[in-house]
């Protein structure tokens, strides 16, 4: 058959009553997740081939399942996961569209086929589960009422986890500043990104989706651009005055990164942790900092001041240097020794005659100069040193 190419032609054919097929989606129920050795079954584990079957869902035609015993997993159909990279696996319960793909034995026959899954059917527009209502969600899976869905803005892309946690990648929107807490300065489309494990929602008898604050957060990470975040730090301590640097709240310069949480770990296994500033580096807590070393701890500057006066300015009291205070102790001990030892043979012109009291003096003299002498080997540090 000649298929003619030009306008009019196009016309008449597609002017014939022609029926275009309609293909169904194919969409099935999950009864059953291999996600562990032990999950569902350690038999259905092995049988379906150990951990390259980690994914595998055993499921029924939604259409059928109501008409079929699936309580044996055994006679439950079976597919793989389509996108080996992204481990979105269903839950118990919920319903996967399936597509026809070539299975592992089409290398010996090319008509070989297999059932994959791609996404799960989204029933309830829930991040956290859409299982029909009643449903099993699996042994160890709980739903949590409080975990909402997170607030979209024009332009994002947000990816959330089924437990309060996930990643925007957002942008500043002016005229949303009052619902959330990155936009009130910048320009429009200045990009964030926010990584955030534990979202608190507010109002819990709302179903109002949730948006990140991050006094609240269990832990988070704010990646900005221009932004300035309304983080309030756990100190009553005053920051250096001397320095004087701005609060995370406040700062509006430019790009940063907050690292937010109860406690922050950073581990160096095997080389240096590093951190740099091209202005200064702020430690600041409401109780003590630690500096604990195996070998020694080495301060490195051309200053080093110790404390502040209470006008806030810098100390002008300098520390003493160990090795020249001690030498010039022992110059004046020596030179006090010998004049307590001449102290002590002082006469009258009267031959014979001594000073009493002058010599007494002496005698005490040179005791006491002989035990300060004594306790020079202990003034110096033996751990920690300066130029």
């Amino acid at each position: 058959m000649r298929i003619r190419e030009n306008l009019g032609g196009l016309l008449v054919a597609t002017s014939k009553k022609t029926q275009i097929p309609v293909i169904k989606p194919q969409m099935g129920k999950v009864f059953g997740v291999i996600t562990t050795e032990n999950t569902p079954t350690k038999e259905l584990f092995d049988n379906n081939g150990g951990w390259k079957s980690i994914g595998t869902i055993f499921y029924q035609d939604y259409s059928q399942y109501k008409n079929i015993d699936t309580t044996d997993l055994t006679k439950c159909k079976i597919a793989k996961p389509l996108h080996a990279s992204n481990q979105n696996y269903p839950l118990v319960g919920e319903i996967v569209q399936l597509v026809d793909s070539v299975a592992p034995t089409s290398q010996v026959s090319n008509t070989s086929i297999q059932k994959y899954y791609t996404n799960v059917i989204n029933l309830w527009n829930s991040g956290q589960q859409n299982a029909p209502s009643g449903d099993s969600l699996g042994k160890t899976f709980s739903e949590n009422a409080d975990v909402r869905n997170l607030i979209s803005f024009e332009g994002d892309r947000i990816y959330q986890g089924r437990k309060g946690n996930g990643i925007r990648f957002g942008s500043t929107v002016k005229s949303h500043s009052d619902i959330n807490e990155w936009s009130n300065i910048g320009n429009d489309g200045d990009p964030i990104t926010i990584l955030v494990n534990g979202y608190v929602t507010t109002n819990k008898k709302s179903l109002t989706p949730n948006i990140e604050e991050i006094d609240k957060e269990m832990s988070s990470i704010y990646m900005t651009s221009t932004q300035q975040i309304i983080l309030t730090p756990d100190i009553i301590t005053t920051l250096n005055p001397l320095t004087q640097p701005k609060f995370p709240n406040i700062y509006k310069n430019g790009s940063q990164i907050i690292l937010n949480s109860d406690r922050v770990t950073l581990n160096s296994k095997k080389d240096e942790v590093m951190i740099f500033a091209k202005t200064n580096i702020e430690l600041s807590t409401n109780n003590i900092i630690n500096h604990n070393a195996g070998r020694r701890v080495h301060l490195n500057s051309p200053i080093i001041w110790l404390g502040t006066k209470p006008d806030n300015t810098q100390p002008t009291e300098p520390l003493l240097l160990g090795n020249k205070t001690t030498e010039l102790l022992r110059q004046l001990i020596s030179i006090l020794s010998t004049l307590g030892t001449d102290l002590t043979s002082v006469v009258t012109p009267l031959p014979g005659a001594p000073l009493v009291g002058v010599n007494a003096a002496g005698t005490k003299l040179a005791a006491s100069l002989s035990t300060l002498r004594d306790l020079l080997k202990d003034i110096t540090s033996k751990n920690n040193f300066t130029i």
